[in-house]
Parts: C-alpha cells; sequence; structure tokens
C-alpha cells in the first residue's frame, strides 16, 4: 500500500489554503484525508489546518466501528473549527471542506463535507462522494443537466462546510476495494478544471501512479489552475 501527493498553489492565488494527510498505521492499513479551506485573511488555510490537525491528534482503532469514527472526527474537526472562528475577528466565518478515508484491509470507509472528492478507479472511474453544492442540487433537482454543471457560473458555493455551523450532515460509506484499483483524493481545484472525462482518460491512459498524479496536477495548471490544486492518489 502505498500513496503520493500533489499539491500546489495554482497560477491566480497567493496562499495555498489547502492541506492533507497521508498516515500509514500499519502496512494493510491508510488514514488519508484532503481539506481547502475558505475565509479571509488567510482564515481558510487556518481552517483546513485545524481540520487535518484534528484528525492527527484522532486516536483510531481499526478494530472498532470505523465508520463511528470517523462521523465522530468529523465532528470533533468542525467544533474545532468554529470555536477557534470565535477566537480572532479575522477568522471569523471560516470554513474547510474535507473528504477523509480510512483503508483497511480490503475495504475503504469515508467522510465528508463540501466539494472535495473521492474517487475509485477500477477500469473506469467512480465518483464516491456527493458534492454538497448548489450546481449538484440543481442536477439533482433536474433544474440543470449534468453536463452543464462544469461551467456553471455557480459551481463554486457550497452548500456545507466545517466550521460555518455547528450543525453538521457528514456523508459517511463504506465500499470494497482490490489491489489493482486507484484511489483519489482531490479539492476542486481539479475538477473544476479537468473534466471527468478528461480525467478518467488520463487514468486509461496510463499504468503508473506517479505518471497519473503528475499529469491530473499540470492538465488542471494548464486549463487555467484558478485555484489551489491537492491530489492524493495510491493503491493497495
Amino acid at each position: 500500500m502505498s500513496f503520493d501527493f500533489f499539491t500546489n498553489i495554482g497560477n491566480n492565488r497567493e496562499n495555498n489554503e489547502d492541506n492533507y494527510l497521508i498516515l500509514q498505521p500499519k502496512k494493510i492499513q491508510a488514514i488519508l484525508a484532503v481539506a481547502d479551506g475558505m475565509g479571509g485573511h488567510n482564515a481558510g488555510e487556518v481552517a483546513s489546518k485545524v481540520a487535518i490537525d484534528t484528525i492527527k491528534e484522532f486516536s483510531f482503532n481499526f478494530e472498532k466501528d470505523i465508520i463511528t469514527q470517523i462521523e465522530s472526527v468529523v465532528t470533533k474537526a468542525n467544533e474545532n473549527i468554529f470555536n477557534y472562528s470565535e477566537q480572532k475577528d479575522d477568522y471569523k466565518d471560516m470554513g474547510t471542506t474535507l473528504t477523509l478515508c480510512l483503508i483497511k484491509d480490503n475495504s475503504l470507509y469515508f467522510g465528508h463535507v463540501g466539494d472535495s472528492r473521492l474517487y475509485i478507479y477500477s477500469d473506469k472511474l467512480n465518483q464516491i462522494t456527493t458534492d454538497h453544492s448548489l450546481v449538484n442540487d440543481l442536477v439533482e433537482n433536474k433544474t440543470i443537466k449534468p453536463d452543464e454543471a462544469f461551467d456553471h457560473p455557480n459551481k463554486n458555493i457550497i452548500t456545507q462546510a466545517l466550521g460555518v455551523d455547528r450543525d453538521l450532515e457528514i456523508q459517511t460509506g463504506q465500499t470494497g476495494i482490490e489491489s489493482d484499483d486507484i484511489i483519489m483524493l482531490c479539492t476542486d481545484g481539479l475538477t473544476d478544471m479537468v473534466r471527468f472525462e478528461s480525467i478518467e482518460k488520463v487514468f486509461q491512459q496510463n499504468e503508473k501512479v506517479d505518471t497519473i498524479l503528475d499529469t491530473l496536477g499540470n492538465k488542471a495548471l494548464h486549463n487555467g489552475g484558478n485555484d489551489n490544486i491537492t491530489i492524493i492518489m495510491g493503491k493497495l
């Protein structure tokens, strides 16, 4: 089991407000997370760091109910960011997305808030998480078609984020994974710049994870790099 990352400030930002985490407690276990912060005065960078630090400090027990632990740590991260934002005016209303997954043997468990994403590639690319975003709501209620979402002017409006409210709806789930499956977590700096079909094509045309990782990161930059870009990728 091995994971690598790509992170870049992008072409139009002054700070990288993304944070990420790769931990491997044992060879058959992994804890992965990406967080995309938002807020002025560097507050987004603070919010995403608080989220990642909360996960780092959490004592996961892979022998107990993992989904319950994911819900607990995401809730704790939300509380920590919310409390932090009340301590300083510059941090008021800061928040962050969070996509977290734990891998044990051939099972992947995840928790998700916002519009960062978790994908699994196995012959085809599958998006595992659901965006908490205005555009996704418009797609689901059939106001717009799925292929209109990528260019929608409001595609960056998210409907949920850590630190914004004490009440939080966390998407959680579990799925099986095989040894050849490629796991990818990413912030929207990738998915807002590179269409799903183009991302999938890079997976189909390359076998090496490091090649896929670098190709996707550089595609996002080449296509505009309007936001920070962070990608975690690897397989069992």
